[in-house]
């Protein structure tokens, strides 16, 4: 006979996590747990252990970690739960935050839960990509990419500890894939304005919601630390049965101070708050370009429709210092990848500053290249160095691809000539002294 499974409260109180994410008790009402008795097959462990050929003493040690979690019949039911959900919350676009969590409980292992907590979803996520019939090439070694460095790390120092829990998560649930020379997962968007596109020419326009503080250079007021009272603007949102008034995002990645009028009967929403994108992410090394981002989109698109037929995707959406435009004004736009990839996106402003290119470009995110003790040793260091010696900083921006602009990527979709022109005018405006209309 199964065992009563410990209420949700009972469990929290016996495992004492030193950190638990929210929202999980509603989900746990409806958890009903299997036959297992082990967290981790010991085949498949014996199996991974020989691949990495790991020493007689870390195996003993993931062993009695893994026996530690299973013997506390409460901690192994809740571990259970976890690994059950956090399998399908990337696909489900659950925007339930985990991270690294040391039970209490586990007085003489903790430091290796989480590890085991990953590991414990391997497996399973892989039967859930082969019940939805995902060709076995395409997820099997989507785990090991996170594995490897691990039980290398575990092997070298016995250090268990897992660095960037979310990011590994993403591996070790076979939740993120590589389609040519990017990686994608599903992705909620969440971010303040709405995108029509107009019904006779395609256009797109992105509208900021309402009640945002933006500086004259059309970044929002205060990134980076640097606040511009004199030609602060906020942004409008009017709507009414005819039409909507807001402030347009230039795909440039500023929002302009004029607002916009546009027509409900011309125009109608392309992407809204709460519709589901792919997470587009830029793995280093060569091959960062125009052509590349459209073919590996459109293999996404084709693969999530096949193979996650429930996800009504809209397009691509991205974070990154890669799509700050200021880079267009110290990079040759002729020459740079960097530049030409940006102008086949729809770049908007978020709220964070230069700590990505600053960790990225100069190798820290604190790093301040003024001060001399860093060599300016390539062109974009030394550009980008000139470039903040002048009061200026950098941006990390956002961008969305809509699904649509696909086969146009290449042959800048979003971006018009009036767009950079208007760019320019506007682009470090807080420091000049005048307004967006200087």
């Amino acid at each position: 006979m199964n065992e009563p499974l410990p209420a949700f409260r009972e469990c929290v109180a016996h495992c004492r996590f030193d950190r638990l994410p929210e929202g999980l008790e509603a989900k746990y009402a409806s958890f009903e747990p299997g036959p297992e008795t082990s967290l981790v097959s010991r085949d498949f462990l014996d199996g991974l252990l020989q691949r990495y050929e790991l020493p007689r003493t870390a195996r003993e040690r993931i062993e009695a970690a893994l026996e530690d979690i299973e013997r506390d019949r409460v901690l192994f039911r809740f571990t259970e739960f976890l690994v059950r959900d956090m399998c399908s919350a990337r696909h489900r676009c659950d925007p339930v935050f985990y991270t690294n969590m040391t039970p209490g409980c586990m007085e003489k292992s903790g430091e290796w839960y989480s590890f085991l907590l990953l590991l414990a979803c391997v497996a399973p996520s892989m039967e859930l990509m082969e019940r939805r019939g995902v060709p076995k090439e395409r997820y099997e070694n989507v785990p090991h990419q996170q594995l490897k460095p691990q039980l290398e790390k575990i092997a070298s120092s016995g250090d268990p500890r897992v660095h960037d829990f979310p990011w590994a998560m993403n591996f070790y649930t076979c939740s993120i894939f590589l389609f040519d020379r990017f990686l994608f997962i599903p992705y909620r968007f969440e971010s303040p304005f709405t995108m029509y596109r107009n019904r006779e020419s395609n256009e797109v326009a992105a509208l900021r919601h309402g009640d945002e503080p933006f500086r004259a250079d059309g970044q929002l007021d205060g990134i980076n630390g640097v606040f511009d009272p004199a030609g602060r603007f906020v942004t409008v949102w009017e709507e009414d049965d005819e039409g909507i008034t807001a402030n347009r995002i230039n795909p440039m990645g500023f929002v302009e101070r004029e607002p916009t009028r546009i027509s409900k009967r011309d125009w109608e929403p392309a992407l809204r708050i709460g519709d589901t994108l792919l997470a587009l992410h830029v793995p280093s090394g060569p091959g960062y370009t125009a052509d590349r981002m459209r073919s590996s989109m459109a293999l996404a698109i084709d693969f999530y429709e096949r193979y996650f037929p429930e996800l009504t995707v809209k397009g691509f959406w991205s974070e990154s210092w890669l799509y700050d435009t200021r880079l267009s004004l110290i990079l040759d736009p002729d020459k740079s990848q960097i530049v030409q990839v940006q102008r086949q996106l729809y770049n908007y402003p978020i709220f964070d500053g230069d700590g990505m290119l600053r960790y990225e470009v100069f190798g820290d995110r604190a790093a301040d290249p003024l001060k001399g003790d860093i060599p300016l040793s390539t062109s974009l260091r030394k550009a980008a160095a000139d470039y903040m010696r002048t009061g200026a900083r950098f941006n990390t921006l956002g961008m969305i691809v809509l699904k649509e602009e696909i086969p146009r990527v290449g042959e800048r979709p979003y971006i018009t000539a009036q767009d950079m022109d208007e760019f320019r005018k506007v682009a470090d405006a807080h420091l000049r002294g005048r307004d967006s209309h200087g």
